[in-house]
C-alpha cells in the first residue's frame, strides 16, 4: 500500500489512489477535528464512522487512511492530533486560502456568509457584482467591486479560488477571465459547464440537480 513520503505530500501511486476519497477525507478531518473540540485525543475507525454517519463504515475509513501512513496501534485507535495535522496537509488545510465571489446576489451572499462562520481557513477577499445598488458597499470589510474591474482588483489579491454565483450564461466568461487573473481553482454554482484549461481545477455544483436526485427518491 503507499504511504506518505518523508516531506508529508504522497507519491504519485497513492495520489491516484486517493483521488475519489478526498470528499471522504474532508469528512474524516472535520470528524477528527470535532473529536478533539470534545476532549477525544484517540479514536478507533468505528468511532469515527460512529461520529461521521453517513453510512460511512470502519472498512472504508481504515482502507482509505491507509494511505496516509500510520497513526495508531491496531485496536488501540488513531492518534487524532496526527492525524488532523496530516490530513490537513493532504487536503491542503494547513494554510489560509483567500477566495473571491462574483455574484452577490441571495446565493453569493449566503456562501460567504456560510465560508465566514464555520470554514475558519478559507477567507473572503474580493467580491464582483454587477448591481450599482452593491458596488462601493462593504461586507464584513470587503469593498464589493463592480465586474468590469475584475482584471483590475484581483490580481492584487493572491486569490487562488473563486466562486461563480451568477447566471449561466455569463458563469463561462467570467471563468475565463477570473483565470487569466490568476485563479487556479472554481466552484461553479451556475447550472452550465465550464470548458477550461485542465490544469484549472473546477467543482460544479447544480442545485436543481441535486434537488431532483432527492425528488426522485420521493416520487
Amino acid at each position: 500500500m503507499p504511504k506518505a513520503g518523508h516531506n508529508g505530500k504522497l507519491d504519485k501511486s497513492a495520489e491516484r489512489g486517493l483521488v475519489i476519497s478526498i470528499p471522504r477525507l474532508f469528512l474524516y478531518h472535520r470528524g477528527c477535528e470535532d473529536a478533539l473540540r470534545a476532549g477525544d485525543r484517540v479514536l478507533t475507525s468505528h468511532e469515527l464512522a460512529s461520529r461521521i454517519g453517513r453510512g460511512m463504515s470502519p472498512t472504508q475509513i481504515r482502507k482509505d487512511l491507509s494511505y496516509l501512513g500510520s497513526f495508531g496501534r491496531r485496536g488501540h485507535g488513531y492518534d487524532l492530533v496526527v492525524l488532523v495535522k496530516k490530513l490537513a496537509r493532504v487536503l491542503g488545510l494547513d494554510r489560509d486560502w483567500r477566495i473571491a465571489i462574483v455574484g452577490f446576489g441571495n446565493l453569493g451572499h449566503a456562501l460567504a456568509t456560510f465560508l465566514e462562520f464555520r470554514e475558519e481557513k478559507f477567507h473572503i477577499a474580493a467580491i464582483f457584482e454587477e448591481d450599482p445598488s452593491l458596488i462601493g458597499t462593504t461586507w464584513h470589510g470587503v469593498t464589493i467591486s463592480d465586474t468590469n474591474d475584475l482584471e483590475i482588483v484581483l490580481p492584487g489579491l493572491s486569490c487562488a479560488i473563486a466562486i461563480i454565483a451568477v447566471p449561466a450564461s455569463a458563469a463561462q466568461a467570467v471563468a475565463e477571465r477570473l483565470v487569466s487573473s490568476g485563479v487556479g481553482a472554481i466552484l461553479n454554482f451556475a447550472p452550465t459547464n465550464l470548458a477550461l484549461a485542465p490544469e484549472v481545477a473546477v467543482r460544479t455544483i447544480d442545485l436543481a440537480s441535486e434537488l431532483s436526485i432527492l425528488t426522485h427518491h420521493l416520487a
